[in-house]
């Protein structure tokens, strides 16, 4: 035998039926939320979406250095583990070993840094550490790797790419189980900074 708990009136309800109103058409019927649209792919089926990933804000250091000579006013760049930098957005061709001599007092490469001019000679420079790998790829800028269970897909620049999967980039996904995430964006050459989610 099944067990049923009546429904008690609301204030809210007990007012508008006083008041001679239906309080179904007063309040509204709870309506269903819309049917989701059924995922297009395995990244989307663990949770990423098409496009760019947004990036982590936060820095792991951030100094005010004096740097005279920069032009400009925004630079970034990543420093490999051998120390090298290499530099992804600069006017000019200065030396930007101060902006990382700076930060390298709290974070060791490799890391992604930006710098912004505040004041005259005066720069912002935040360091987010990351994770560098060799992966030989020709082709694009951007990779994403997802497995979940039986299924993996492989996207190019954000379109889903009948390539080989490249064993390096595969091996660091293993890693962290059997289903995973692996975002990998081009530094330069066969380097490639890499992040990896557990799924």
């Amino acid at each position: 035998m099944g067990f049923f708990r009546r429904r008690k009136e609301t204030l809210n309800e007990q007012l508008l039926r006083e008041a001679g109103l239906d309080p179904a058409q007063a309040l509204g019927d709870p309506q269903p939320p819309p049917p989701l649209d059924p995922p297009r792919s395995v990244l989307a089926r663990v949770g990423v979406p098409d496009g760019s990933r947004v990036e982590p804000k936060e820095w792991d250091a951030a100094v005010a250095v004096a740097a005279p000579g920069l032009a400009g006013d925004r630079v970034e760049f990543t420093t490999i583990p051998n120390g090298d930098l290499i530099i992804s957005d600069e006017a000019g061709d200065a030396d930007l070993s101060p902006l990382a001599e700076a930060v390298e007092s709290h974070v060791s490469p490799p890391y992604r840094a930006g710098a912004t001019r505040q004041d005259g000679d005066l720069w912002a420079v935040g360091a987010k550490r990351i994770q560098v790998a060799q992966v030989p790829f020709a082709d694009g800028e951007k990779l994403e790797l997802a497995k979940h269970g039986e299924e993996r897909q492989l996207r190019v620049d954000g379109e889903q790419a009948d390539a080989a999967v490249p064993p390096e980039l595969a091996r660091l996904g293993e890693a962290a189980g059997d289903s995973f995430y692996v975002e990998a964006k081009r530094i330069d050459g066969d380097l490639w900074e890499v992040r990896v989610t557990a799924l």
